[in-house]
């Protein structure tokens, strides 16, 4: 071959090689991503694999659970079934009686729900309806055509307002006598201020706990300016007026059969300095609660706490007492009190035991203490069916076994050796038996609580007075015990505490002052129903 045709026939036989060579390259690219492609699918794929059993797993989880909750549910039924089999623990259910012609069944107002959470309608709040139309300019209500209306509710708070009225009293002469016209009375003689302003100040001052001056800033702050002087002078002279109601709620308090008694403190300033030179000093406020007839009865004696004090009050009084272990309160059952029974407050007894949280044992008998709680909460009178004789039955069940446990649990710690006698166990456990004998009256009656905690609720009237203000006086505190006594009765028995100072203000203000005590009673909160005027 010439060498010209060598070259070409070689030039040739390159441009193969060079394209096999570039096939072979693309060749290779192609299978480099199919291969990343298939490593991409692998780790899905194992990712999946991963979740799936994770799935499992939980699955698996879960349905042991449910199981699990089957089988509590299961014991659970069998257990409601033998309680209700057991006579004693068996609760009737109520029987309804079918409404009579002339009676008229109230319906409960179905609360408004909104995606399941309920709100409440306040029925008791004063109902205004507007109309409200469209106010597009585009809308012409002669065109359009009614389709339905929705309801939108918004509260509004109107401010506390005073209004002043004139009386244009009108006199005629006729027939040579004289004719005159007759104003609305007022409960204070030479005072333009009626029994509504007086109620306003006194819900303010001895329901809400809230000191005068800052009550005649309110009155002020809403547009009625009120000297601090004025207001205490119509509460202080108003005072006059209900203090017969004052002694018809003594009276009706210790014909109670139930009370529940306690005492607290109120800083008092006194006129005098004492030898140490204090012009303040604790003066104790004692309270019963009528537990029968929810009465309340603060009552004053120049701030002394003696026994003699309790004495003059509970005179007449043939029942039950609840309180604590207070010396002035050991001489019930003894003498001139022989038909009082006294009932210990099981609060107090745990009280000392739990404010040793570091001692085992005595947290040990606290927990038994509040063993006779969780059994007395499981069932309540008129609930179900539950009937004073089924709550009393099921309380000397429980509260043999309890006592007993606990007796012994106490036992044990007083007979331990080499115990220091200022020890605070042995100190809880020696008040705790000193009134153990007294401790299995609570149950002989379905009504007897287990402690006076309702008092002690009572006493935090007291106690927040106590932090915003100073009693000026004796005769201050006094007026308080009055006021705190009425104001909290109303409270207790859901009397509107303006409305029934507005009301009793004006009518003891009428009677005469030698109407008798008795008359005074029906005025009591309890009793108490609004004048016809």
């Amino acid at each position: 071959m010439k060498k010209n045709e060598l070259i070409e026939f070689l030039q040739r036989q390159i441009e193969f090689l060079q394209g096999r060579l570039d096939e072979a390259l693309a060749s290779v690219n192609s299978l480099t991503l199919s291969n990343e492609k298939l490593q991409s699918t692998n780790e899905k794929l194992v990712t999946t694999v991963d979740e799936l059993r994770k799935q499992m797993a939980s699955m698996e989880e879960a349905m042991k659970g449910k199981s699990a909750e089957l089988s509590k549910e299961k014991a659970a039924r069998q257990a409601v079934q033998r309680l209700q089999g057991s006579p004693s623990e068996r609760q009737a259910k109520p029987v309804s009686t079918p409404a009579t012609s002339g009676t008229r069944q109230q319906k409960l107002e179905k609360k408004r729900t909104n995606n399941g959470a309920k709100r409440k309608t306040h029925p008791e709040c004063e109902v205004e309806t507007i109309i409200v139309e469209p106010d597009s300019p585009d809308f012409n209500p002669e065109a359009a055509t009614f389709i339905g209306e929705c309801d939108v509710v918004r509260y509004v708070m109107e401010p506390m307002r005073f209004k002043k009225i004139i009386y244009k009293v009108r006199k005629y002469v006729q027939d040579e006598k004289i004719y005159k016209g007759s104003a609305p009375a007022a409960p204070l003689l030479n005072s333009q201020y009626t029994s509504s302003f007086i109620a306003g100040l006194t819900e303010l001052r001895y329901l809400h706990c809230m000191p005068l001056e800052n009550a005649v800033e309110y009155f002020r702050a809403h547009g009625f300016d009120l000297d601090k002087g004025t207001a205490q002078k119509l509460v202080s002279k108003v005072k006059i007026h209900l203090e017969n109601l004052y002694k018809a709620l003594g009276q009706a308090i210790v014909a109670d059969n139930y009370i529940c008694g306690d005492e607290t403190y109120q800083k008092v300033r006194l006129q005098v300095a004492t030898p140490s030179g204090r012009k303040i000093k604790k003066g104790y406020v004692w309270v019963f609660v009528g537990m029968t007839t929810g009465l309340v009865y603060f009552f004053y004696d120049d701030g002394s706490r003696s026994a003699e004090v309790f004495e003059q009050h509970i005179r007449g009084f043939s029942g039950a007492f609840q309180c604590d272990y207070y010396s002035g309160y050991r001489h019930i059952g003894i003498g001139g009190m022989s038909g009082i029974k006294r009932l210990p407050c099981l609060q107090h007894i745990k009280r000392k035991f739990l404010d040793m949280k570091d001692n085992p044992q005595a947290q040990e008998i606290a927990k038994l203490f509040g063993l006779l709680y969780h059994f007395e909460h499981q069932h309540r009178i008129r609930k179900d069916g539950w009937t004073e004789d089924d709550h009393l039955q099921w309380r000397q069940r429980y509260s043999k076994v309890m006592l007993e446990k606990i007796r012994m649990r106490l036992t044990a710690v007083k007979d331990r050796i080499g115990v220091p006698p200022d020890d605070p166990l042995l100190a809880a456990t020696e008040h705790a038996l000193k009134q153990w004998d007294e401790i299995p009256r609570i149950f002989a009656l379905p009504t007897y609580r287990l402690d006076n905690n309702e008092v002690e609720r009572i006493n935090r009237y007291i106690s927040l007075t106590r932090r915003r203000l100073t009693i000026g006086s004796h005769s201050g505190a006094e007026a308080a015990a009055l006021y705190h006594s009425l104001a909290i009765t109303c409270h207790r028995c859901s009397v509107n505490v303006f409305d029934y100072f507005c009301d009793i203000i004006d009518r003891c203000a009428a009677w005469p002052p030698n109407t008798p005590i008795e008359k005074y009673r029906d005025l009591l909160p309890d009793r108490w129903r609004p004048s016809q005027k």
